[in-house]
C-alpha cells in the first residue's frame, strides 16, 4: 500500500454542521461522512491537511472566530486519538508520524477573508499550526479575485501581494485553489517559494472555473510547486459540469476513477510528474466519483494509474513525495518564524487592520435580521461588504438587539411567516420593535419579503395570508414614477426581472407610504416610508442559481411551474437581474454611509460640547 498525503479534507466543518464539533465516534464507521478513522487506514492515508473553512455567510470578525473554532476542533480531534493521529507542522513531523504508524495531521486555512484583513491574524494561525492559506474561497475579497465571483482587482491588490510575501516569510504555503487565474499569476510572480493548489483540476479537461489553466500548471511545475487533484465530479467531468449548469435534470452523467486519472495525467504532461498530488475534497462536497466514494479508495486510483504504466516511483511521488518536498521547501522559514529568528516583518505586515485613531470614520454597520435558515443573506451581504458596509447577521431565534443604537442600517429578510406570527416565531415582537425604531429614526432600511410585510404591518398597512396569486421565480417588476427617481428602487429603471416567492401579500399600504413598484399580478410590490425606509415583496438578494435549492410546492396549484422551469426562466434574465440588484444594493449602501457620516458628525459635535466623557 502506497502512503497517501491528501491536500484537503473538510471533516472539521462537517463535524460542526452535523455533530456539534464532537470528536468522538470516529473510531467506527460514520456512514453520513466520507471520513472516519477505519476508512482513512483502509485508504492508506498517512497524512492529511485538515481544512479549516468558514462559510462566507459569516463576515468580518465572525470569520476569525469560526476559524479558531475549526482549528480547535483539529487539535481536539488529534488529542482524542493519540494512537491514530499525530499533529504535524513540517515534512519531518510527517515522516516521523508515518514511521510511528499514525496519520500526520496538518492544517490548511481555506480562505483569505478568514484573516479579517490582518496579517497579525495570519501569524497567529501559523503559530497554531496552519501551514497553508487558500488566498480566497468562493467570493472575491478586498484584496484578491476569486475564480467563482466577479473580478474587481485584476488579480491581487498590493495588500494581496503583501499577504503572499508574509506567507513566504513565516513558512506558510500559498494555496491557489479557488482563486482567479489572474490571482494565480500574480501570486506566482510574487512568491519566492513553491506554491500548492490544494484541490482543483485541469481546466483543459473541464471548464469549471475552479480548475487551473495550462499556462499556470506549467508555471507551477517550473517553480517546483504541486497541483493536488480534487475528485469533485463537476471539476473532473465536462458532462457532469454541463449537467449541473443545466439544472441537474435527468440522471447525472457517470463519473469514475478514470476521469480523475485523466486529470492527473494531464497535469503530469503539462507540469511534470514532480508537480502532481492528491487533494480529494472529501466531506467538502456531496457527490464523489464512482469508485472514489470515500477516503478508503485512494489505492484504487493508484491501481488505475499503475495500469496506465505509472512506475512505483512516480506513484509514490504523486501520493506523498511531491507535497512533502514542497512543504519541506518552506519548513526552514516556518521553524525560524516560530523560533523568533525569521527576518523582521515589513511595515505593511504590521499595519493594524483596525486603527483606533480612525475610529471616528469607522465602517458603517448594518444589522441583518434572518428569520429562517433558508432565507439567509446571500449575495446582498457580499455586495454591501464591497461597498464598505459591515454586515452583522443575527438569526431571530437567537435573540435580537433591543435597539438599533450603533447601527447605520437595517435589513429584514423573509422566513415563511406572517408579521404577527408570534406563536411560531416569538422573536417577531422584538423585530417589530426594531422596525418601529427604524421608521421613527428614518434609518436606511430594506424589508424584503416578510421584512417588507412587517414594515407595512407596523406602520398601519394591511397584510393578508395566502391571498392573491402565487408568484414564484423571475417576475417582471415595473417601477412607478416615484420609484424611477427613488435613490434605491430607481436602480430598476422603468422595470426589471426580480425573483419572487410568495402568496401572502400587502393589500393596503400604510398611511403616507409612497408606492415604488408593482407587477402585473401584485400592485404593491415596493413602497417607501419617510425617505429611507423601504419594503419590498421581491428578493434582490436571490439569484437564479439559488432557485436550485427550491423544492416543489407541497400544495401545488394549476399555475405552479416545475422548479427546473423556474431556474431556466431565471437564468435567461440573470444578467439583467444581477446588474440591477447590485445597483439597488449600492444605492442602499450610499444611504447607509450617509447615515453613518451623520452619526459620526453628531458624536463629534457632542464631544466638542462636552456631552461625552
Amino acid at each position: 500500500m502506497i502512503p497517501v498525503i491528501d491536500g484537503h479534507n473538510d471533516l472539521a466543518w462537517a463535524r460542526r454542521e452535523h455533530h456539534g464539533y464532537d470528536t468522538t465516534g470516529l473510531r467506527g464507521s460514520v456512514p453520513t461522512l466520507h471520513t472516519d478513522l477505519p476508512r482513512l487506514a483502509a485508504g492508506g492515508v498517512a497524512g492529511q491537511f485538515w481544512s479549516v473553512w468558514v462559510d462566507a455567510a459569516l463576515t468580518g470578525p465572525e470569520q476569525v472566530t469560526a476559524t479558531l473554532e475549526q482549528i480547535d476542533f483539529v487539535h481536539r480531534f488529534i488529542g482524542d486519538h493519540p494512537d491514530r493521529l499525530a499533529f504535524a507542522r513540517t515534512a519531518q513531523d510527517v515522516r516521523d508520524a508515518m514511521a510511528a504508524g499514525r496519520i500526520a495531521s496538518l492544517i490548511g486555512v481555506e480562505g483569505g477573508d478568514q484573516l479579517g484583513g490582518s496579517l497579525a491574524v495570519l501569524r497567529q494561525y501559523a503559530r497554531l499550526g496552519a501551514r497553508y492559506l487558500t488566498l480566497t474561497w468562493s467570493r472575491t475579497i478586498p484584496w484578491a479575485d476569486s475564480a467563482t465571483d466577479d473580478a474587481r482587482h485584476g488579480g491581487l491588490t498590493e495588500f494581496g501581494r503583501d499577504v503572499v510575501r508574509e506567507l513566504n516569510r513565516i513558512g506558510m504555503l500559498v494555496d491557489l485553489s479557488h482563486v482567479a487565474p489572474s490571482t494565480m499569476r500574480d501570486a506566482l510572480e510574487v512568491s519566492i517559494r513553491p506554491v500548492i493548489v490544494s484541490h482543483s483540476g485541469a481546466l483543459a479537461l473541464c471548464d469549471h472555473p475552479r480548475n487551473v489553466p495550462d499556462d499556470v500548471l506549467a508555471a507551477i511545475g517550473a517553480g517546483g510547486g504541486v497541483v493536488m487533484v480534487a475528485f469533485v465530479p463537476s471539476f473532473v467531468s465536462q458532462a457532469r459540469r454541463d449537467w449541473v449548469r443545466a439544472g441537474e435534470r435527468g440522471p447525472a452523467p457517470a463519473v469514475g476513477i478514470a476521469d480523475v486519472a485523466d486529470h492527473i495525467e494531464h497535469i503530469r504532461g503539462i507540469a511534470g510528474v514532480h508537480a502532481v498530488g492528491l487533494g480529494a475534497d472529501y466531506d467538502g462536497t456531496d457527490a464523489m466519483p464512482d469508485g472514489l466514494h470515500d477516503v478508503s479508495t485512494y489505492q484504487d486510483l493508484l491501481s488505475e494509474l499503475r495500469g496506465r504504466g505509472w512506475s512505483q516511483a512516480d506513484l509514490e511521488a504523486l501520493a506523498h513525495g511531491n507535497v512533502l518536498r514542497v512543504l519541506e521547501a518552506s519548513d526552514a522559514d516556518h521553524l525560524a518564524f516560530l523560533a523568533g529568528k525569521a527576518a523582521p516583518p515589513s511595515a505593511a505586515a504590521l499595519r493594524p487592520a483596525v486603527d483606533v485613531a480612525a475610529r471616528a470614520a469607522a465602517q458603517p454597520r448594518v444589522l441583518v435580521v434572518q428569520n429562517a435558515a433558508s432565507s439567509g443573506v446571500r449575495r446582498l451581504g457580499g455586495w454591501l461588504a464591497d461597498e464598505g458596509i459591515a454586515v452583522e447577521v443575527v438569526a431571530g431565534e437567537q435573540g435580537l438587539p433591543e435597539t438599533l443604537a450603533g447601527y447605520d442600517g437595517l435589513v429584514m429578510l423573509g422566513g415563511g411567516l406572517m408579521p404577527d406570527d408570534d406563536d411560531r416565531a416569538p422573536w417577531l415582537a422584538a423585530e417589530r420593535e426594531l422596525a418601529q425604531q427604524a421608521i421613527s429614526a428614518d434609518l436606511p432600511t430594506l424589508g424584503i419579503c416578510l421584512g417588507g410585510q412587517l414594515l407595512a404591518h407596523v406602520a398601519g398597512g394591511e397584510v393578508r395570508a395566502s391571498f392573491g396569486p402565487k408568484e414564484r421565480g423571475a417576475t417582471g417588476i415595473t417601477t412607478s414614477a416615484d420609484g424611477r427617481v427613488d435613490a434605491v428602487i430607481g436602480a430598476l429603471g422603468d422595470g426589471a426581472p426580480m425573483i419572487e416567492n410568495h402568496q401572502d401579500m400587502i393589500t393596503v399600504l400604510p398611511p403616507g407610504a409612497v408606492l415604488l413598484a408593482s407587477s402585473d399580478a401584485v400592485a404593491l410590490q415596493a413602497f417607501r416610508l419617510g425617505q429611507r425606509v423601504r419594503g419590498l415583496q421581491f428578493h434582490p438578494e436571490v439569484g437564479a442559481d439559488d432557485l436550485l435549492g427550491w423544492t416543489e410546492p407541497t400544495t401545488p396549484t394549476p399555475e405552479d411551474r416545475p422548479v427546473a422551469e423556474l431556474v431556466d426562466a431565471a437564468r435567461a434574465v440573470d444578467a439583467h437581474n444581477t446588474r440591477v440588484s447590485r445597483a439597488l444594493a449600492a444605492g442602499f449602501a450610499a444611504e447607509v454611509r450617509a447615515a453613518a457620516a451623520a452619526r459620526t458628525a453628531a458624536a463629534a459635535a457632542d464631544r466638542g460640547a462636552g456631552v461625552l466623557s
